[in-house]
């Protein structure tokens, strides 16, 4: 039989044990919400037209691309692309959603 000191530490290990389990399932949320959809940390360089900006990103290796200097992404609407207000050289974060004929950004996050 166990001493009850034992049982708190047992208690006690497995509470970190499911802290941690969902801090990585909360990183690994936020980087991939739902299939289909994935999050990019990039700099907001310019407005192409009214639905498609020029962003700088970081590497995104679920999309398979590595960090691009320049690259552009269409916007689900100019709506979304007027309310986020950016300005050369904002960081962003883009949820990006796959679409049979590529990419398309549905959610603009202004980061410090």
């Amino acid at each position: 039989m166990l001493s009850r000191g034992r049982w708190k530490v047992i208690a006690l290990f497995v509470v970190l044990l499911l802290g941690f389990a969902l801090g990585i399932w909360g990183s690994y949320r936020a980087v991939y919400p739902e299939k289909g959809v994935h999050r990019v940390a990039a700099v907001f360089q310019a407005r192409a037209d009214d639905t498609t900006i020029l962003i700088q990103h970081e590497a995104a290796p679920a999309l398979a691309m590595g960090s691009m200097e320049l690259m552009s992404f269409d916007v689900e609407s100019k709506a979304l692309l007027d309310q986020a207000g950016l300005k050369p050289g904002d960081r962003v974060r883009l949820t990006i959603r796959q679409i049979p004929h590529g990419l398309i950004v549905v959610k603009i996050d202004r980061i410090q």
